[in-house]
């Protein structure tokens, strides 16, 4: 009787301890006390913060991504180089940002207003054309 009183602890002991070890850990209840002081401090170590010297802080300005111009106005385009850069001096003078395009077939191009935004370009060609002395003016996309 002995030895089966002693083979059954000793299985009850192996199976407690496997049953206990898979079992997840709980955490045991933090005590009120324990969060208070955490609490006590921070603030503590908040006050010390605000009492140093502040030291200057650099204001941070946003990083705005420049967008390429991709639209152009073109007011008028020409063979000669010299004619072109005549007109674009003038339109610079008119305080235009005038540029000037070499096409493919050898023309220049003159531009005097430069979009990034297609419907901005489209709705500047528009009013452009409006007026009687604009008729000619078209839209050039850069690609």
């Amino acid at each position: 009787m002995r030895k089966y009183i002693k083979t059954a602890f000793i299985v009850s002991l192996i199976l407690s301890i496997s049953v206990s070890a898979c079992k997840d850990e709980k955490k045991p209840p933090v005590k009120k006390e324990v969060t208070e002081k955490v609490k006590a401090k921070k603030e503590t170590s908040k006050a010390e913060l605000k009492a140093e010297p502040a030291v200057a802080k650099k204001k941070l300005e946003p990083v705005v991504e420049q967008v390429p111009n991709k639209y152009f106005l073109i007011l008028a385009s020409f063979q000669n180089i010299e004619n072109a850069e005549r007109l674009q001096q003038k339109l610079i003078k008119e305080g235009y940002h005038s540029e000037i395009f070499k096409a493919a077939n050898g023309f220049h191009r003159v531009s005097y207003k430069a979009f990034s935004d297609r419907t901005l370009a489209f709705q500047e060609l528009k009013s452009a054309r409006a007026s009687e002395e604009n008729k000619e003016n078209w839209l050039y996309i850069k690609r």
